[in-house]
């Protein structure tokens, strides 16, 4: 995670060109943009929070049809993730972000809606659930596309951290204000706040004034565009391996994070908003994660931190079903710090590895394809994850899904990696069998 900065709406971001009027749209355009991140992305971690907790008060829920929530969430990165980044590229992405900002309104609002005429139901809320993930996944694509607008280009990792800095920020308490909100408000309420944050943020992106080129001309098809990236990932063994390795681990990690609403609200039976601040524990490994990550780097090496990142936090996911209503509760917290840790720390360094591998023309279709194999695992792993609780029990569930992730996190240690220090863009052509 890039480090925070000082004045994230300062003078310094402006943009090219020596018009004042201009550089003052931008700064404001920039602000503006700072403002529906800052909506969007708390809306987005507390929604998370609020959509199960929605089913398990109003609907009766059980851990099954929870964990189908998440699957529709996620679903959209396994239908669209490869193609996404392509799809943005054919439009201006503030309209994009607008229309993002437009579906989640719309989709959050229905909910309540629903509830106050007797006719909310579980296939509605997994409807929204899906609606919600589209409009993150092309929202995200989209606000990244957009900075270059606002900014000069050597501000963009002043403007990047800023934008980073406030999803770390959503991430760590926007789980714990979903919950109190549904514990203080009450579900109904804590919907209809999130859909009014997403017109707020519609508004204020509405109002940025600073002007979008017409998207350029491609001079390939969609599905030729993706090819090509998919080719270029096969023909790399370490990059292949670095996509399978996380697909496999967030299949696990999303099996076990979909039951983690219903473990601890019927299960385990904290309040509501215990239950936010719980989940937040892990936005607090991920700070952590990304502080150490250079630390860490610099003493073993960036390719052998990448491959024990998430072997060595693996064991930690086995304190999770010892989680109980007394002290044990700091358990639960305990094991999502650690995983998280590992996550970051392999996430960053992946994603630095495949900065310096791939070249500029292919570098967005080829996170586009980390970003499919990553979370389009989740919807699987969610159904996976519902599928073992409904047969086994919640409890039991997450102890299999724990040995699970010993089985598959040190999967790198069988590729050319386990003898690397350190990354090396001309790895060879062929891996090293195990």
């Amino acid at each position: 995670m890039p480090d925070p900065v000082e004045s994230p709406a300062s003078d310094a971001l402006l943009p090219p060109g020596p018009d004042p009027g201009a550089e003052r749209a931008a700064r404001r355009g920039f602000r503006l943009l700072v403002g529906s991140h800052l909506l969007n992305e708390t809306g987005a971690a507390a929604t998370l929070v609020v959509l199960p907790l929605t089913a398990v008060l109003a609907l009766d829920a059980s851990a099954w049809q929870t964990a189908l929530i998440e699957s529709a969430y996620f679903c959209a990165y396994l239908v669209l993730g490869l193609p996404a980044g392509a799809l943005v590229e054919r439009a201006r992405p503030r309209r994009v972000m607008i229309g993002a900002d437009a579906v989640r309104c719309v989709a959050l609002a229905s909910l309540p809606l629903a509830w106050a005429a007797d006719g909310l139901s579980l296939p509605m809320v997994y409807a929204v659930a899906l609606l919600l993930g589209c409009a993150q996944l092309f929202g995200d694509i989209a606000d990244h596309s957009y900075l270059p607008r606002l900014v000069r280009e050597e501000q963009l990792v002043q403007g990047n951290s800023t934008l980073q800095l406030i999803r770390s920020g959503a991430e760590l308490g926007g789980p714990g204000l979903g919950g109190l909100s549904v514990q203080w408000l009450g579900a109904y309420w804590a919907l209809a706040a999130n859909a009014v944050g997403s017109a707020v943020s519609a508004v204020l992106l509405w109002r940025i004034k600073v002007p979008e080129p017409e998207p350029p001309a491609l001079a390939h098809g969609l599905a030729r565009q993706t090819w090509e990236g998919l080719s270029f990932v096969r023909r790399q063994p370490v990059l292949r391996m670095l996509a399978v390795s996380a697909s496999l681990n967030n299949l696990v990690f999303s099996a076990a994070f979909a039951l983690d609403v219903v473990f601890l609200s019927k299960v385990v039976g904290v309040p509501a908003g215990l239950v936010g601040v719980l989940l937040a524990s892990g936005a607090v490994g991920a700070l952590a994660g990304a502080w150490l990550t250079p630390r860490l780097a610099r003493r073993f090496g960036d390719a052998r931190t990448a491959t024990l990142a998430v072997p060595v936090a693996a064991p930690f996911l086995l304190l999770a079903p010892l989680t109980q209503d007394d002290w044990r509760v700091l358990l639960f917290a305990l094991a999502h710090l650690a995983i998280s840790v590992g996550v970051t720390v392999f996430n960053i360094l992946q994603v630095t590895y495949r900065q310096r591998v791939c070249p500029a023309d292919l570098l967005s279709r080829v996170s586009a394809i980390f970003r499919f194999a990553v979370w389009g695992a989740a919807p699987l792993g969610a159904l996976a994850g519902g599928a073992l609780a409904a047969h086994l029990g919640v409890r039991p569930a997450l102890w299999t899904l724990a040995v699970a992730l010993l089985a598959v996190a040190p999967l790198l240690l069988c590729s050319p990696l386990r003898r690397t220090r350190d990354f090396d863009v001309n790895f060879p052509t062929v891996p090293t069998s195990c």
